[in-house]
């Protein structure tokens, strides 16, 4: 068996040089012997190093598989293949074409030898050509890709915050149907009481001398006012359960339109964010705050007298530390607790019998001048909608929750 020797595999060798040098300019990169790397540059190996990059490569067998799993016949020889492979009997049939080479070489047939060598250079420059070509088309493919992503993922975060606002709005609406039917209830059942008593008075006999007229309250207003409270509140509860329309706004009364011009959030501020909310709240605006929209989405689990104590506080701290002129409107007047007999640093307003938050709010902007900024604090659409009219601001309850 004829000896293999160095000068046998160089096609082998600068294939393999080749390939670690093209392999750095991918991602990932190649792994490659860091012996190979002085050579990166050369057109042709030196002859002495042909020993000492055979031994590295035969050092690393995973490398040597992957080499051979790309040697084309234009790049490597034969023998060069055979022991990239190192498949059985590699060293037999290499022996044989290295003694048959040696042969051609000792003929004479040098330029042949040569010419075949230039054929498989050529290859190679064509291979390295199209290689990068492929990898700058990869890239650009890859960078368009996370653009993409980057887009996809802005739109879902957005699309979290609008689920987010519907939600509380919802739970805010259904919290407000609740308590109207408790007015309402409340309200027939006085009603009731006020017909059982004209029945006893009107059953009674008739005494000798005419007696003083009994006056018997007529609670027909509460009815009637906390029947519109409940229908007004379902519809509020439809609107929301629809898909919001673009044109709401264009659709809004038209018949009134107000002097006042809101404030301008800085840019990149979102208005239902509590970013917008503190900057309204530094400012000279008035704020008005729906007092039972806030506290019922802010503290729900607490009783009704609780939750206002809570807001009030809350809003007296944020009337100290921002220097807000601050108005908080509840319904009912009546209610027992209502009044605290505390000075505030905080405007409390409740509406009186007969009348709910919403008017007096209403009211509360229209009242004040329109070269002065007014800010309101609600979840209410029907609320928000009207005030956009006259020219306020509008926050969202669970916004201004976020810095009290």
């Amino acid at each position: 068996m004829v000896e293999i020797e160095h000068r046998h595999l160089r096609s082998a060798l600068e294939f393999a040089v080749l390939m670690a040098s093209e392999g750095q300019k991918r991602k990932p990169t190649l792994p490659y012997p860091k012996e190979l790397k002085p050579f990166f540059n050369k057109p042709r190996l030196p002859s002495a190093a042909l020993g000492r990059l055979r031994r590295v490569i035969d050092d690393d067998p995973v490398f040597r598989a992957r080499l051979a799993a790309g040697a084309l016949p234009e790049l490597v020889d034969e023998i060069g293949r055979l022991w990239l492979e190192h498949g059985d009997g590699w060293a037999d049939t290499a022996s044989e074409l290295a003694a048959q080479s040696d042969a051609v070489a000792e003929s004479g047939d040098v330029q042949a030898q040569l010419r075949r060598a230039d054929k498989r250079r050529d290859a190679a420059e064509q291979v390295a050509a199209r290689t990068r070509a492929e990898l700058i088309q990869r890239n650009e493919f890859i960078e368009l890709q996370a653009a993409e992503v980057d887009e996809l993922r802005a739109e879902v975060a957005k699309a979290g915050e609008l689920l987010a606002e519907m939600k509380a709005e919802l739970a805010d609406v259904r919290m407000e149907i609740r308590h109207a039917r408790d007015r309402e209830a409340a309200a027939v059942a006085k009603a009731q009481t006020a017909a059982d008593e004209r029945r006893s008075v009107r059953d009674q006999p008739a005494p000798a001398q005419a007696p003083e007229p009994v006056q018997v309250p007529d609670h027909s207003d509460d009815i009637a006012a906390a029947a519109e409270a409940a229908r007004r509140l379902a519809a509020q509860l439809e609107t929301l359960l629809v898909p919001h329309q673009e044109d709401d706004v264009e659709a809004a009364p038209k018949e009134r339109r107000s002097q006042r011009a809101p404030l301008v959030l800085p840019g990149g501020v979102i208005a239902s964010s509590g970013e917008a909310a503190e900057f309204l709240a530094r400012s000279d605006a008035q704020l008005i705050i729906d007092g039972y929209n806030v506290a019922k989405l802010g503290w729900p689990n607490r009783p009704l007298a609780e939750q206002r104590d809570v807001l009030l506080d809350a809003v007296e701290n944020l009337a100290r530390r921002f220097g807000t002129d601050v108005t908080v409107v509840f319904d009912g007047a009546s209610v027992v607790g209502a009044h605290a007999s505390r000075r505030r640093l905080a405007r409390v307003v409740y509406s009186p019998e007969g009348t709910i938050a919403d008017d007096v709010i209403r009211d509360e902007v229209k009242r004040i001048p329109a070269n002065h900024a007014v800010v309101v604090v609600t979840n209410d659409a029907e609320i928000v909608r009207d005030v956009r009219v006259d020219g306020a601001n509008v926050v969202p309850s669970n916004a201004l929750l976020a810095i009290l």
